[in-house]
């Protein structure tokens, strides 16, 4: 009962609220043409009427009469006045999924605001267009957008509340940042992905613009072969992640940290970030990754402690992991993308068995290690070779691997038969519009090892 005469009231409030701003259109109705402070008060009263619309739920309406009352401040000389109504527009258009519209009030904003914007307003008018225009992929312009908004917010000069300049400030340089990593300019991207972190904070702009922060950073030093602090920044971000009930970020961020820490030459380190991730992507039930994970592992025991021995059992056991997750496997795309990570993990897996004798070994040593190589990369040639088309390639450079190996293990006719082989895959290729710079290196192969 109270709840209904609750609702009650409030309905009732509105209703007197528009009939009191339907009064004052009733009073200058007729008359805004021959007095600009007539056809001011006549726009915002349409402005008031669509805020009432807002609080009744329709939108549509909403947009209507801010469109009206924009047009009035518009036709009245009195464009500035416009700007917080073209706001709204540009919000409601985002919400209903009308970028176009929303880029298109936005743009209005700041043609007709000029110099009358304060500061916070102009940063952020800026950063909205950043978002909107990024997203339809004209990423110099949104970066331009987004500089803007840095620059404003540092002229407002406000501190530390959600809508002051230095809180703009984080966001803006945040946008920046990851665009300018679309673009490729990387030292760029960090100094300004720095300066943003220093500014972001968990309280104010949420732990995932924090977490996207060290993300783009680390994405960015490691551009720049600074590994060691690219993986700095995204073990960071994935301790944060670690804390939020959807994993995919985390078990994400753990595998970069993992190729960070490995290019760095930290091989424990990065034993222990693939080992974290590859847990998590077996608790999402993401098998390929699981899959890449161990492999990652084995190529790390084979450069580190874990030896030969270990790295054998780490490659073996990513491909019972992909082979049961390829059994289990009902959708024919996921049969399809499993079918080629395990064709991967058999081509790796050669290659791993191949280098992991030394050269001083016993004969039979290293004979042995060749001969278990091979059978790995015969079957990842067979599993490449149902690719068609799409695994052409990784199936001659299967093949080729594998004929080198039976030429160092004395078996010319067996090379030579590979060579052919591949030779053989290309010969529908034309020569004189050969444009594919695998295929030339492909053939050029062939040859070498024919005349082994």
């Amino acid at each position: 009962m109270h709840a209904g005469s609750g609702a009650a009231a409030a309905a009732e409030r509105l209703a007197r609220a528009e009939q009191a701003v339907r009064e004052v259109l009733a009073l200058v109705g007729g008359r805004v043409a021959d007095d600009v402070r007539l056809a001011a008060r006549d726009a915002e009263a349409r402005g008031m009427l669509a805020e009432l619309a807002l609080l009744r739920g329709d939108g549509d309406r909403a947009a209507e009469l801010f469109r009206r009352a924009v047009d009035g401040y518009v036709s009245a000389g009195l464009p500035w006045f416009a700007v917080e109504y073209e706001a709204q527009l540009a919000a409601l258009a985002h919400q209903a999924g009308d970028l176009a519209e929303a880029e298109r009030a936005l743009r209005s904003a700041l043609e007709h605001g000029g110099p009358y914007v304060e500061p916070v307003g102009r940063a952020q008018l800026h950063l909205q267009l950043a978002e909107i225009v990024g997203a339809r992929g004209a990423v110099a312009e949104a970066a331009e957008h987004a500089w803007e908004a840095a620059h404003w917010a540092d002229e407002a000069g406000a501190g530390g509340t959600p809508s002051g300049g230095s809180a703009l400030g984080g966001w803006a340089r945040q946008q920046l940042g990851g665009l300018l990593l679309r673009q490729g300019r990387c030292a760029e991207a960090a100094e300004v992905l720095e300066s943003a972190l220093a500014e972001l904070s968990a309280e104010t702009h949420g732990d995932g613009a924090v977490v996207q922060a060290r993300w783009w950073l680390g994405d960015c030093l490691s551009e720049l072969g600074d590994h060691r602090a690219a993986a700095e920044h995204r073990l960071r971000a994935a301790e944060i992640a670690r804390l939020w009930p959807e994993q995919q970020d985390h078990a994400t961020l753990a595998h970069l940290a993992g190729e960070s820490l490995s290019k760095a030459g930290l091989l424990e380190e990065a034993d222990q970030a693939y080992a974290r991730a590859g847990e998590l992507w077996h608790a999402l039930g993401n098998a390929p990754f699981r899959v890449r994970s161990l492999r990652a592992r084995g190529w790390l025991a084979l450069r580190g402690d874990g030896g030969a021995e270990g790295a054998r059992e780490l490659m073996a056991e990513a491909v019972r992991e992909c082979e049961r997750a390829l059994e289990a496997a009902a959708d024919p795309l996921a049969r399809e993308q499993l079918g080629t990570e395990l064709a991967h993990t058999h081509r790796q897996f050669g290659d791993l068995l191949a280098r992991s004798v030394d050269e001083e070994a016993e004969d039979g040593v290293i004979q042995a290690a060749f001969e278990a190589a091979l059978v790995q990369l015969d079957r990842a040639a067979a599993l490449f070779g149902t690719l068609g088309a799409d695994g052409l390639h990784d199936r001659t450079g299967t093949e080729l691997a594998a004929g080198w190996l039976a030429a160092d293990l004395g078996r010319p006719a067996e090379a030579a038969a590979r060579a052919r082989a591949v030779l053989a895959a290309y010969e529908d290729t034309d020569d004189t519009d050969d444009t594919d710079e695998t295929v030339r290196a492909r053939r050029a192969e062939a040859a070498q090892l024919l005349e082994q």
